[in-house]
């Protein structure tokens, strides 16, 4: 190799000495001009480089060159076709940059390099084909996101008075002094509507009590609009402390008056729309614990001394997402039916003495013990689909004791308050749902370390599945006595999340590696038949993950997926004669540790074709080469280029080396940029090249030695890659480099 550092120093101290000779006047020029035409004619002596393959071998040499600079046809296209039998372009063409807009691929670019290559006359390798890198990885991610269905919203409107079918006269309860009488609507407009208060006795906040009955399936908390068409006699009330709506007693301000919101000196206020699930002016937020409710006192007014108007067209209107209620009511039962008990006590069917309800369920004297209910779920729904349960109660006796507690299947769970943090005292009067308990999943809080609130029980999981269940609710004391109705279980369908199963993730990628492997490969062949070989998978021992990392093996099979991709690009060509040669393509760098790259890379290999049918015709490595002045460091290299080409010799098959290149590094391993090497430092760096040659050469069998591919010609300004070009496309000593590695 010394060969080669001496030969061109010596050529330069030729030169000198003969300009020195020639002309006395001309000492004062610089000595580099000589070392250079010294230099550039010693380097011209050599012939093209492809000269030196020996023309009755197989061996191709070849260059990287874009798909892009190939088609400029320019100097660099001029200077491959002079000096190499092949062009390179991997990296050309990736499912990134041949994607478009609509989401197929176009193989336009790969057709046309293949056909010029072909008119040229040089061999195409055809780059990668499979890959975990530079893929589109967001695009396919997306083919297997799961199917979100959402629960469909259901809206409508449940209209509640408009006192045409009530007969004049008829009257209406109020919550304080005066009337509410039904009448002919003074403005003629409509037909009967309802007059709150009177001339000689107006409504000192005091208002129509209008119970409601809502639709089978409807709550309160179903809906969200109260509309109502309002007419105030004279100014009676119309300003006041503001609007008011008021359910089973309870007094909700909307924060507006009913002039604030339109109404004038008798005339209709038509459609005036009252917000239930917003607390912004006009409008309130219906309490949880009112909203299962199904039936209740409505009144709507304003809240003055001497308030006077006409009601009429009183409707709600609701939107129901997936929303709605399991009830359990004894209006089915006969009067005296019993239910069982956890313990002592009764429970039975009567009718409801305060003559609110129709049958309710009487508890007497239970002591620490509660009626037993079996309770069906909604068909498709199960406890974990529930939110809670409401139930009316009107309280007797045992307002304290240990409290309330609901048993499900046998298993109690406290709610951590009593029936008076619900509000009830002992004798007391119906509360419509007014016990409300929350139901949410085991380890909501109790994970968490924090204390579950009040009226709040967490699902065990082991129940959550259930669609059947025994469940029972109560006031855990001594003697509680009392009647409760409407047991309602709430629920709450989510959307559907539907996973695509990983059968279902194979076909799909599958196809989308049916898509570009075939569509590149079948641009590659076309009419001209030119591009056989592949890098059918490319760097498979690479583990680097960024966004455009999208790993086959994960959906396809570790093994599979590089099977699945051999048959396709295999299949694509089996009918039209053409017999492709597939490589598994490997980077390796000068500081890898190259034999346990090239065993891993073996035994990968080996573990694909162990089926005996997929068939992998040799190895591409991408060989990145550095050449130290550190004599150690030196050596060191040298060796394991040795055993990495030992190794692939070894395995059988064939071998080409790819995107050769090389670097030069200091004794303190630092780089030198290419253009400030020294005619000896390049001379040193091409031998090291010469040396990767020729061992490839030496120690791969000559049947198979597909050939060599250097990284790039030319160099670049300021880039550390030695290359046989000069940026100008002038040869340097790198040139002979290659041609020693050829001889």
């Amino acid at each position: 190799m010394k060969y080669i550092n001496n030969k061109i120093i010596f050529f330069v101290l030729v030169a000198t000495v003969v300009v020195s000779c020639k002309d006395e006047y001309a000492c004062h020029l610089p000595l580099e001009k000589p070392e250079e035409v010294a230099n550039s004619e010693y380097l011209s002596t050599f012939d093209l480089l492809k000269s030196y393959v020996n023309s009755n071998s197989s061996f191709q040499l070849a260059t990287n060159m874009s798909a892009s600079l190939l088609t400029k046809k320019d100097i660099a296209y001029s200077t491959l076709l002079a000096n190499f039998n092949a062009a390179d372009v991997n990296g050309s063409f990736t499912p990134l940059n041949t994607l478009k807009v609509d989401g197929t691929y176009d193989f336009g670019g790969m057709q046309s390099v293949t056909d010029l290559t072909a008119r040229a006359g040089i061999a195409l390798y055809g780059g990668s084909l499979c890959s975990d890198q530079g893929q589109r990885a967001v695009y396919y991610n997306k083919l297997i996101e799961p199917i979100d269905i959402p629960v469909e919203t259901e809206t409508g409107k449940t209209k509640l008075f408009n006192f045409d079918d009530d007969a004049i006269g008829k009257t209406y309860p109020m919550t304080g002094n005066s009337s509410a009488t039904v009448e002919e609507d003074p403005a003629g407009e409509s037909g009967h509507v309802l007059h709150v208060g009177t001339n000689d006795v107006k409504a000192n906040d005091s208002y129509a009590k209008l119970h409601v009955v809502l639709p089978s399936g409807r709550m309160l908390g179903d809906y969200v609009r109260l509309n109502i068409d309002l007419r105030h006699v004279g100014e009676d009330g119309i300003h006041g402390q503001g609007m008011r709506v008021l359910i089973n007693g309870t007094k909700f301000a909307l924060g507006k008056s009913a002039a604030d919101l339109g109404a004038t000196d008798n005339k209709w206020k038509r459609s005036l729309v009252i917000k239930l699930n917003d607390a912004t002016a006009p409008g309130f937020v219906i309490p949880e614990n009112m909203r299962g409710l199904t039936e209740f006192d409505l009144s709507i007014g304003s809240q003055s001394t001497a308030a006077q108007y006409y009601l009429d067209n009183i409707s709600m209107e609701y939107e129901v997402s997936g929303k709605g209620s399991t009830t359990i009511s004894f209006e089915t039962d006969a009067i005296n039916d019993t239910y069982p008990m956890t313990g002592s006590g009764t429970a039975t069917v009567v009718k409801d003495p305060a003559g609110e309800s129709g049958n309710v369920l009487y508890i007497n004297q239970a002591a620490w013990a509660f009626p037993k209910f079996t309770v069906k779920l909604k068909e498709g729904m199960t406890l974990k689909d529930y939110t809670g349960m409401m139930m009316d109660m009107r309280l007797i006796k045992g307002m304290y004791g240990g409290g309330m507690s609901v048993i499900i299947n046998g298993q109690t769970i406290s709610l951590n308050t009593n029936a008076a943090n619900y509000g009830f005292q002992e004798n007391d009067t119906w509360k419509r749902g007014g016990i409300l308990v929350t139901f949410v999943k085991e380890g909501t809080y109790s994970a968490l370390g924090e204390d579950i609130p009040k009226g709040t029980i967490e699902i065990p999981d082991a129940m959550k599945d259930l669609n059947e269940m025994e469940f029972s609710i109560g006031s855990s004391s001594s003697n509680w006595t009392a009647y409760i109705d409407n047991l309602k279980f709430m629920w709450e369908a989510q959307p559907q999340h539907i996973e695509k199963t990983p059968e279902e993730k194979k076909e799909i990628f599958t196809k989308e590696m049916e898509k570009w492997i075939g569509g590149m490969v079948y641009a590659g062949v076309n009419e001209v038949n030119s591009v056989k070989l592949w890098n059918i998978i490319s760097e498979p021992l690479d583990n680097t993950t960024d966004e455009n990392t999208f790993k086959w093996s994960e959906y396809l099979g570790e093994i599979d997926y590089a099977r699945t991709a051999v048959k396709i690009a295999r299949d694509t060509v089996k009918n039209v004669g053409v017999e492709l040669e597939l490589f598994v393509s490997q980077t390796i760098n000068q500081f890898d540790d190259m034999g346990k790259v090239a065993d891993e890379l073996i035994t990968l290999v080996d573990s694909w074709e162990a089926d005996n049918v997929t068939k992998i015709d040799g190895y591409n490595i991408l060989l990145h080469a550095i050449y130290s002045q550190n004599v150690t460091d030196q050596e060191g290299n040298e060796e394991i280029i040795t055993g990495l080409f030992e190794k692939l010799a070894a395995s059988g098959k064939t071998v080409r080396v790819s995107d050769l290149s090389m670097m030069v590094q200091d004794t303190n391993r630092n780089f030198i940029v290419a253009n400030k090497l020294t005619l000896e430092e390049r001379a040193a760096a091409a031998e090291y090249l010469a040396f990767i040659m020729k061992e490839y050469r030496r120690l791969i069998p000559a049947d198979k030695q597909y050939g060599i591919s250097i990284s790039g010609m030319s160099e670049s300004n300021g880039g550390n890659t030695v290359c046989p070009w000069t940026s100008g496309y002038n040869r340097n000593g790198m040139y002979e480099g290659v041609v020693e590695g050829l001889k």
